[in-house]
C-alpha cells in the first residue's frame, strides 16, 4: 500500500477472553457477592454503582474510575493491549478486510499473539451518502468487520482517520489527514456510528485519530479549537487548503451520548494526536471517556516524541485519568523505541495500540535495515499473512504473550 507521511505524523499505511487486570487494582468481594474495585461496585448483571450511584455502561461494556477502565461486568480494571488494522481509512473494500475468510484469519492471528483489542481506522468520506467518495457497501462491510473481531475475542476501538472539511465534493487523493473534524460530515457520521454500535460496549469511539488544531496555543496544538471547535483557517500542511466549519471534541462527545450510547470517548490529544498537554486545562465534560496519545519515532525528527519528552506531553495526565496509546510505532526497526512505550504503559497501567498489522507486498526485501527500509519505514509489524513477526512485531508479540 501507498503511505503518505507528514512532518509530525505517523505513517498512514494503506470465545471472549479474559479481562487484563491493571497492576495494583485489587478486586475485592467473595465470588457469590457483588464485587468492588477502585471503590465501584458491580453486581454481576452489568449495574456498577460507585458511592451509591449508578454508573453508565454500555451493554458488557466498561465505566471510567479513576484512572481505570473496568468491566461493568465484574469490576475488573481492563487495559487495552493489541494492534492497529489497516486499511479501511485507506479504501471502501479494505484491502483483506473485504474478504470474509482473510479477515477472519487476520483476528485469529492477532487474538493468538495474545491481544485483545484490535483499533480499526475509518474515512466519513466513503461512510457519508453526501461524499463524492461515497460507497453504499461501506458501513456495512465495517459493520461486518467489526463482528468478525468481536467473534475472535477481540475489543474493538473505531478511529476516525480520515475527514473532509465537510465538502461534499472532496476528493480523497494525496494527504487526506485533516487538522479537525468537521461539522457538516463528522456530525452526522458519529450519530450512525453510534447508533450502529451502541449496543456493544466492547466497541469503543475514537472520535479524532490525529487532530493538529492550528494556531491559538500555537503550532499544531490549539486546544480551544480542539475543545470547542469554530472556523478552522486555512492552512497549506498538505497543500492549499480552505478554511472550514471545525466541531470541536465536546460537541462531538455530545453528539455520540445523545444517540444513547454510553460506550467508552476516546479523546486524542493535538500534535497528530501526541501530545496532551493541554487537557487539564480544556476538559470534556462527560463519562467513559479516555484519553489518547500516539508516540513515534521519525528518524527526521530525533528530539521529538522521545521517551524523555513523554511525561512532559502525556504520560502525566495516566496519574489522573484513563490514558491509552492508540498508536505507537517505529520507523526505523528500533525494538527499543518500543519496549520503552510498552514499559512507560506498564508502568502507569495504560493499554496501548502497536502500529500495524500489515504485512509488506510480495517482494519486499526483509532485511529491516532502518529508515530507508520499506518494513521500518512503513512500521510493519509483520513479514507474512500468516503472522510471522518483523523484528519490532517480535517485541509486541512477546509482551502481549507476557499479560
Amino acid at each position: 500500500m501507498l503511505l503518505s507521511f507528514s512532518p509530525r505524523a505517523r505513517p498512514a499505511v494503506a470465545a471472549l477472553l479474559a479481562a487484563v487486570a491493571l497492576a495494583g487494582c485489587e478486586l475485592l468481594g467473595d465470588s457469590t457477592g457483588p464485587k468492588q474495585t477502585a471503590g465501584a461496585q458491580c453486581d454481576g448483571s452489568g449495574r456498577v454503582t460507585l458511592d451509591g450511584t449508578e454508573l453508565a455502561a454500555a451493554p458488557n461494556g466498561f465505566v471510567a474510575v479513576g484512572t481505570k477502565l473496568l468491566s461493568a461486568t465484574d469490576c475488573k480494571a481492563v487495559r487495552f493491549v493489541g494492534v492497529s488494522r489497516p486499511a479501511l481509512s485507506f479504501s471502501p473494500e479494505g484491502g483483506r478486510l473485504s474478504m470474509d475468510t482473510a479477515a477472519a484469519h487476520d483476528f485469529a492471528n492477532i487474538r493468538s499473539w495474545g491481544a485483545n483489542t484490535v483499533r480499526i481506522e475509518l474515512a466519513q468520506y466513503y461512510w457519508m451518502p453526501t461524499a463524492r467518495a461515497y460507497d453504499a457497501g461501506y458501513a456495512p462491510r465495517v459493520e461486518r468487520v467489526v463482528r468478525q473481531a468481536r467473534q475472535a475475542g477481540l475489543y474493538v476501538i473505531l478511529a476516525l482517520q480520515y475527514s473532509d472539511r465537510g465538502i461534499a465534493s472532496y476528493e480523497p487523493v494525496g494527504n487526506t489527514h485533516q487538522p479537525m473534524p468537521d461539522r457538516n460530515h463528522s456530525i452526522p457520521f458519529w450519530q450512525d456510528v453510534a447508533n450502529r454500535f451502541k449496543n456493544d460496549g466492547g466497541v469503543l469511539f475514537e472520535l479524532f485519530s490525529e487532530p493538529f488544531p492550528i494556531g491559538g496555543e500555537g503550532g499544531y496544538s490549539n486546544w480551544t479549537m480542539w475543545k470547542n471547535g469554530g472556523m478552522h483557517p486555512a492552512e497549506s500542511t498538505y497543500g492549499p487548503r480552505p478554511a472550514f466549519q471545525a466541531v470541536g471534541m465536546q460537541e462531538l462527545y455530545d453528539i455520540v451520548r445523545a444517540t444513547g450510547a454510553k460506550n467508552v470517548v476516546i479523546l486524542t490529544g493535538t500534535n497528530w494526536g501526541y501530545k496532551l498537554k493541554g487537557v487539564p486545562g480544556h476538559r470534556v465534560s462527560g463519562y467513559n471517556i479516555a484519553y489518547s496519545t500516539h508516540p513515534w519515532n521519525h528518524p527526521e525528527w530525533p528530539d521529538d516524541n522521545q521517551p524523555s519528552d513523554w511525561e512532559a506531553d502525556w504520560a502525566f495526565l495516566a496519574k489522573t485519568d484513563p490514558v491509552i496509546a492508540t498508536e505507537f510505532g517505529t520507523r526505523d526497526c528500533k525494538e527499543t523505541y518500543a519496549r520503552a512505550l510498552m514499559d512507560t504503559a506498564d508502568q502507569l497501567g495504560m493499554g496501548w495500540i502497536a502500529w500495524s498489522w500489515t504485512a509488506p507486498p510480495a517482494g519486499t526485501s526483509p532485511a529491516q535495515n532502518g529508515a530507508a527500509d520499506p518494513i521500518c519505514d512503513r512500521s510493519f509489524l509483520i513479514t507474512d499473512w500468516s503472522g510471522t513477526p518483523t523484528r519490532v512485531g517480535a517485541v509486541i508479540k512477546q509482551r502481549l504473550g507476557s499479560y
